[in-house]
């Protein structure tokens, strides 16, 4: 009778642990697998449309290129430049019609997802530098001629890098000849190059003394910064004012074109007029065009200037410098330094284009890819979801 009894207990405790794992641990295994399962397959999807992006001209073959951009003309949808023979360089200006409300133009993030194929799934870009340059303006205080920056280079996640080669170019607008009216003074680029080496913290001093009449030198310096790191080089600049002169100009760049067009907030009295072009590539600075009072923007009848340089696109311009004879917050007539296209002169080609992972099934993948435009390296990252 006892053993009768025993057996059934054994018999139940038995059923019991098979109910158990066919209950709760077999779904929970099984989970384990298809979580899995949809991970890899988000990944290989991922990688795919990498590619596609990278790897793809895209058609038209120059879509980003067209100065009167509509986005219904794009039948297929990538960044790869037509016309070189190496993989991973990007078109700059197909990059730039990524940057969201570009005054040129750009591509709606579900026209993009869908040239792509991706319903059903959300996704992000930012291309970006390879490492993170801050500069600082330390010049003595009340000294208008010794200018002094602290420059920091360190990695993405933060880290310190020495030994980063770190040239400048301080770059003021200055007062070549007075007209005679404060309209009719005319404006020229001038700079001062200097260079360093980072210490074992990242950081070095860049000193440079302005030569020329202090009472010509305009107020607005910028400050531009060319890291080198073993064969890449990151370019970035600075006000020393600590921001952009606002209601001036928007500046964008396609193909051999350089344009300025009227911002969102802009005084409507406000008549500018264009004293000289400069742009940064890789090698430095170089001055592009030397204007008239023709080459002029106002609020009415020239609410767009546009020019067109042979070969400009060619020659890997990273950004712009205006140099405008022009009234800044009604502060009076004067020599006005301003940088574009945005964010070029910030480093970075496309801070954020798409959205944020809001309601994502089965977690995200993010994959990073160096990729080259206008001769510099940048960090491609694509962020990817399945939407529920």
């Amino acid at each position: 009778m006892t053993g009768t009894l025993y057996d059934h207990l054994v018999a139940v405790i038995i059923i019991g642990g098979l109910f158990v794992a066919a209950v709760i641990v077999v779904p929970t295994l099984s989970y384990v697998n298809l979580f899995y399962v949809d991970q890899q397959q988000l990944r290989n999807i991922a990688l795919e449309t990498l590619k596609t992006m990278l790897l793809d001209t895209g058609y038209p073959l120059n879509w980003g290129s067209d100065g009167n951009f509509n986005e219904s003309d794009v039948e297929r949808f990538g960044l790869a430049l037509s016309d070189s023979s190496s993989s991973y360089v990007l078109d700059p200006d197909k990059v730039q019609r990524l940057v969201v409300n570009n005054s040129l133009g750009w591509i709606e993030y579900e026209t993009a997802r869908q040239l792509l194929g991706l319903e059903g799934y959300g996704f992000s870009i930012s291309i970006l530098p390879p490492f993170n340059v801050t500069v600082k303006d330390v010049s003595p205080p009340g000294q208008n001629k010794n200018q002094e920056f602290e420059v920091t280079v360190k990695f993405n996640d933060e880290k310190p890098l020495p030994n980063a080669v770190v040239e400048a170019n301080v770059v003021y607008s200055y007062l070549v000849e007075k007209g005679k009216t404060a309209y009719d003074n005319k404006y020229a680029i001038h700079y001062n190059h200097t260079k360093g080496t980072t210490n074992e913290l990242g950081k070095c001093k860049i000193k440079t003394q302005i030569g020329e009449s202090i009472d010509r030198v305009q107020e607005n310096l910028l400050i531009i910064i060319k890291t080198t790191v073993a064969d890449i080089t990151t370019i970035t600049m600075m006000y020393q004012e600590g921001s952009a002169p606002e209601g001036i100009a928007e500046i964008n760049v396609s193909g051999d074109s350089v344009n300025l067009t009227r911002p969102e907030k802009y005084d409507p009295n406000a008549n500018i007029w264009i004293c000289g072009i400069a742009m940064i590539t890789e090698d430095g600075l170089i001055h592009l065009y030397n204007g008239t009072k023709s080459d002029k923007l106002n609020y009415g009848s020239k609410d767009l200037w546009s020019e067109t340089f042979n070969g400009l696109k060619s020659m890997n311009p990273v950004f712009t410098i205006f140099n405008f004879n022009a009234v800044e917050k009604k502060e009076g007539r004067q020599g006005i330094l301003l940088v574009g296209p945005y964010p070029n002169h910030l480093g970075s080609r496309v801070t954020h284009y798409g959205y944020a992972p809001q309601r994502a099934y089965g977690g995200t993948v993010k994959l990073q890819r160096a990729v080259n435009i206008s001769g510099m390296t940048y960090i491609f990252e694509l962020l990817l979801w399945k939407e529920m």
